[in-house]
């Protein structure tokens, strides 16, 4: 084993069941599950048509990237056609809409309002990689209390929630659990 080894991650292959409007395999990289004192994470999608990714407004206590590139590495800008449709704002009840029909990034600083995220339109695949300054994050939502009105919720992050279907496994946002 080299000394800089530890340093090294390769990506597995993780099969998904979203649907038809992704291929069936991403690849994340998930901080400190993947590597000791990691402060990053990230994760790789192609989007083939349209979907919604995220419905519901959240926000992390760490800054998010979202970025959205033509699949053809050759050219991310000629292979790029589709409209994306992003929510964000500081306050939940003032969100702005953006419109992204062209290569962009997207930062999101902590503890902003961001989502839905739709793709309205896609002529070709798109690809979409997530990054975050921290290993593991979580997602802070907006959900209906039982007396009717609004509360902050904390939903975890998947590294630290099991498997729906297998509680003995690691969440690994595979989208088996949504079909069911």
């Amino acid at each position: 084993m080299g000394k800089y080894e530890r340093l090294i991650h390769t990506f597995q292959k993780q099969y998904n069941y979203w649907g038809d409007f992704m291929p069936p395999y991403q690849a994340y990289f998930r901080g400190h599950d993947c590597m000791p004192d990691s402060n990053f994470y990230a994760s790789y999608r192609c989007y083939m048509r349209e979907a919604f990714v995220d419905r519901w407004p959240n926000f992390h206590t760490e800054e998010e990237y979202l970025c959205f590139i033509g699949y053809d590495m050759a050219d991310p800008w000629g292979s790029w056609d589709a409209e994306i449709e992003l929510w964000i704002g500081k306050d939940i009840n003032d969100m702005e809409k953006h419109i992204i029909t062209e290569p962009t990034i997207v930062r999101i600083p902590p503890y902003t309002w961001h989502c839905p995220l739709e793709y309205k339109r896609v002529g070709k695949p798109v690809y979409f990689e997530v990054l975050h300054t921290r290993g593991k994050f979580g997602i802070f939502a907006q959900k209906s209390g039982d007396d009717g009105g609004a509360r902050l919720e904390y939903t975890g992050s998947g590294g630290n929630k099991p498997c729906v279907l297998d509680k003995s496994k690691q969440c690994t946002f595979c989208g088996k659990c949504w079909k069911k």
